[in-house]
């Protein structure tokens, strides 16, 4: 073989082995990436992405038309301050649309009871990390008092800085983990089952605002059988209650002034289930964090509907607020499978929505994740594929929407939390810094969508 002949052998013998390196898995080292070869991607950059679905963002909600009291249409448009990012209403004026809890906030100090939100969401909220300071905000603008919704006696508890909670012979249940019984559960998609004796005392936290005292304490159970409730406000002598047998939800309600608030249960039955109790004041906001490590959010469509009617009863709400995705936007996930997982998350809305029909519910995006790779730290293309599938989500289910992505910075903006120290290395969790950060950017967003349903009843009012 000539010396021509063997160049022309050798060539070719170095592009056949790079062309079957293409078919070779991405490879990662100490956490990074390797760029995938490809030896065309110089003259066709695109032939192997020719496939990829891109997500488009859905239309923006038609805007809502004002209407006078003589019936003339007025040319309203929405006002959003530059850096606030909107709130988008896809109810087209129906019930689940924004409408009732901006009513609800502009006539706060006229209500008789305190206007709730519900806070569903993953890990994300985990420790009451974001909704913690979210309630401090609103607290200070709205009035209130209370941390609302605690479990009763989960050891997750420890890791919350806005209260503090002792427990003894009660066992924790959770849709996350096996054996749970879905018919048992709570709203939280948690339940206790308490032994004879158990115990339950939660505190007061002073490392935040408005949660050190509250004037209501409501623990919520579902009894078929009487049992014995012993309940002490601080260190007043107990008052003694004896549940009805019902196949309801009961709820057992102490008022006053108190920072401290303990449970004893007696003559119990092995069917007697806790669920939580709700620690709050008479006026003001109060949010509930009801998070779940490890949920994709779909769970809630398990809530048998009977349940969450009979929480709406006991402690109707006012906002809801569903925040999941971060268990489902992962490196691999193709748009296939995370509009599977949107299509699970609209029978979870309609499950809520069906429940409590005029609460106002918004579906909040996917946060920001990021993840180590060749180009370096960046948000995984998943995040922004699921954001423009939970909007389309939102808008079929006629309801709000918050790109919670772009409140926090868009792309990377988890790698700048890291950077600052305001966020955990696995660059998908904030810390209690980054919660507070974050937060102060998520509530101009329901200020100026209360000014802007304010300006527009104005209009209607002429």
């Amino acid at each position: 073989m000539n010396q021509s002949a063997r160049t022309f052998a050798l060539t070719g013998l170095v592009v056949l082995f790079l062309l079957l390196m293409h078919q070779l898995p991405t490879l990662s080292i100490g956490g990074t990436e390797l760029r995938h070869v490809n030896l065309l991607s110089q003259i066709l950059p695109d032939i192997y992405e020719k496939n990829v679905d891109v997500v488009p963002a859905p239309k923006a909600p038609k805007p809502v038309v004002a209407v006078t009291r003589q019936g003339k249409k007025i040319d309203f448009k929405e006002i959003w301050p530059k850096g606030v990012e909107p709130i988008m209403d896809f109810s087209q004026g129906k019930k689940g649309g924004m409408d009732h809890f901006y009513k609800q906030l502009a006539h706060v100090k006229t209500l008789d009871r305190p206007i709730r939100i519900a806070y569903f969401g993953d890990s994300f909220i985990e420790g009451d990390i974001l909704t913690g300071d979210l309630r401090v905000l609103f607290q200070n603008h709205f009035g209130g008092t209370g941390v609302g919704w605690v479990d009763c006696g989960t050891p997750m508890t420890a890791f919350r800085r806005t209260v503090n909670q002792r427990y003894s012979g009660i066992a924790e249940y959770s849709v996350v983990k096996k054996p749970f019984d879905n018919s048992r559960q709570g709203i939280a998609q948690r339940y206790y089952i308490p032994s004879e004796g158990g115990r339950v005392t939660t505190l007061g936290s002073k490392l935040q605002p408005h949660v050190a005292t509250w004037q209501h304490a409501k623990l919520f159970l579902h009894t078929p059988q009487p049992v014995s409730v012993s309940v002490a406000m601080d260190k007043a002598a107990p008052r003694q209650f004896v549940t009805a047998a019902s196949t309801e939800i009961q709820m057992i309600e102490v008022r006053g002034a108190m920072n401290q608030v303990a449970y004893h249960f007696s003559d119990v039955s092995p069917r007697t289930t806790l669920f939580g109790m709700a620690l709050e004041s008479d006026k003001g906001v109060i949010l509930d964090n009801f998070s779940m490590r490890g949920s994709s959010g779909t769970q809630l469509a398990r809530i048998p509907l009977t349940t969450l009617a009979h929480f709406a009863r006991l402690r109707p709400y006012d906002l809801i607020i569903i925040h999941y995705g971060l268990n489902e936007a992962v490196k691999g996930n193709t748009v296939p499978i995370l509009k599977v997982y949107t299509e699970g998350m609209k029978r979870a809305v309609k499950n809520i929505h069906a429940a409590f029909p005029d609460a106002s519910i918004l579906v909040m995006s996917v946060p920001d994740r990021d993840q180590r790779s060749a180009d370096g730290i960046t948000t995984l293309k998943e995040v922004k594929n699921l954001v423009n599938l939970q909007e389309q989500m939102a808008a079929d289910c006629h309801v709000g929407f918050y790109n919670f992505y772009q409140a926090m910075g868009g792309n990377g903006s988890m790698k700048k939390l890291v950077d600052r120290n305001m966020a955990n290395k696995d660059y998908t969790h904030l810390s209690f810094g980054g919660g507070k950060l974050v937060a102060s950017k998520v509530f101009p967003s329901f200020m100026a969508g209360l000014e802007n349903y304010k300006r527009r009843k104005a209009l209607e009012q002429q």
